[in-house]
């Protein structure tokens, strides 16, 4: 294990010194210090996981929008010399939040060779050499992306899923700043209405629910297919729940290979790990009702609002977990923006709690487990995933 984060601590290094240069061009370093700073005390205010706590932020690497802009900086996650996570702060122009954080490491560059599989695979292009990449995107949640000079045109391959697409084919899926800053007002003025209610007082307090779901994470090689992975999730809290969060379910799938296994058949999930998202809510409850239980419903809301992250909170007081399937690549965007139907494809994540306030930059986070990037705990800002885009939610609960 010491080893692999040597090397993990040894390619993170390289790939800095190899675009440091270009970062400090474009965002100023500066702006780098001020958004490390950000990143540090929203760290600095998390309790969860436990490894972050006195944890560090180091090499720091700029990612860009389409306009060849400063749209966010990475960090690594490092404590007592150790890879621990990652973390993604919004440049300047969105005022420093942060988008992402995860407890696994970051994202790696392609190879030269890797790279070249890579575009022969998806373009069917055959290159003699690869060289490093002019820029890195992001574009939003799931949306990394490293840009290369092959021959005459620019292509670029996605950091989380490894596959590649031209670099003239790619869209943004995050708001612009304005549009992100006005969102974050109406999703607080959501919350403010939810905290006056007498039976939400309790919300008022810093992070309240962002750790009281013991969610499980499981994503073995073979079994990495997002619909049931993430179903095991919800589904293994109400096997192993305490009274504290209501009745057990003893009759559910005795194990978790065995729950994966019927939510595989149930959601209708291929063998590419494709789970349609019309099928993840029913299959949920095809599940359910095998073992003797109507008491689980979905609820499926294709267009997510500001409203709905009030409901989240909502529903993780309540103990009730929630799955949310967020359209997985931007090209994914360009389905029936009519609201018909959603989007052709997606990932499926399961939201553990949420997290609010942070200081007086206040933050609205969906904390979820997720199963392609191994992390137990991932933090999503809210505001700058959905509002405006076509991402849709399933929800599950008991009655």
């Amino acid at each position: 294990m010491k080893n692999k984060l040597v090397i993990v601590l040894s390619v993170i290094l390289t790939l800095t010194l190899l675009l440091t240069s270009v970062a400090f061009a474009a965002g100023g370093k500066k702006d780098i210090t001020v958004a490390q700073e950000a990143g540090q005390a929203w760290l600095d205010s998390t309790v969860e996981p436990p490894e972050w706590i006195g944890a560090r932020l180091t090499t720091p690497q700029a990612y860009y929008d389409l306009e060849g802009k400063p749209s966010a900086y990475m960090f690594t996650i490092e404590n007592n010399g150790q890879v621990v996570g990652h973390i993604i702060v919004g440049s300047s122009a969105y005022g420093y939040p942060v988008f992402e954080a995860a407890d696994c490491p970051p994202p790696s560059i392609p190879s030269a060779d890797e790279g070249k599989s890579i575009l022969e695979r998806d373009l069917g292009l055959k290159i003699a050499k690869i060289g490093n990449p002019t820029r890195l995107l992001y574009l939003g949640f799931d949306n990394l992306f490293a840009v290369y000079q092959a021959g005459q045109q620019e292509v670029a391959v996605n950091l989380a899923f490894d596959f590649a697409i031209s670099a003239a084919s790619l869209t943004a899926a995050i708001p612009s700043p304005e549009v992100y800053k006005a969102n974050k007002k109406v999703t607080g003025e959501a919350i403010s209405e939810l905290l006056e209610g007498s039976d939400y007082s309790s919300l008022s307090l810093p992070g309240s629910g962002y750790y009281w779901l013991p969610m499980v994470h499981y994503s073995e090689l073979e079994r990495r297919a997002c619909g049931p992975d993430s179903g095991v999730s919800i589904g293994w809290y109400y096997k192993t729940r305490t009274s504290g969060y209501g009745p057990q379910y003893p009759d559910l799938p005795s194990t978790r290979e065995a729950m994966y296994d019927r939510l595989y058949a149930c959601m209708g999930t291929d063998s590419n790990g494709n789970t349609w998202s019309w099928n993840y809510g029913p299959g949920f409850v095809a599940m359910t009702q095998e073992s003797g239980y109507d008491n689980f419903y979905y609820y499926g809301d294709y267009w997510p609002s500001h409203g709905d992250y009030e409901n989240i909170v909502s529903w993780i007081n309540r103990g009730w977990p929630t799955a949310l399937l967020a359209a997985r690549f931007n090209y994914e965007l360009k389905g029936d923006y009519l609201g018909n139907f959603p989007p052709p494809g997606g990932h499926c994540i399961a939201i553990k709690g949420y997290k609010f306030p942070y200081n007086a930059n206040v933050q609205y986070s969906i904390i979820c487990t997720d199963s392609y990037s191994h992390s137990d705990s991932l933090y999503l800002d809210w505001d700058h995933m959905t509002i405006g885009l076509p991402p849709y939610t399933c929800t599950i609960w008991d009655s």
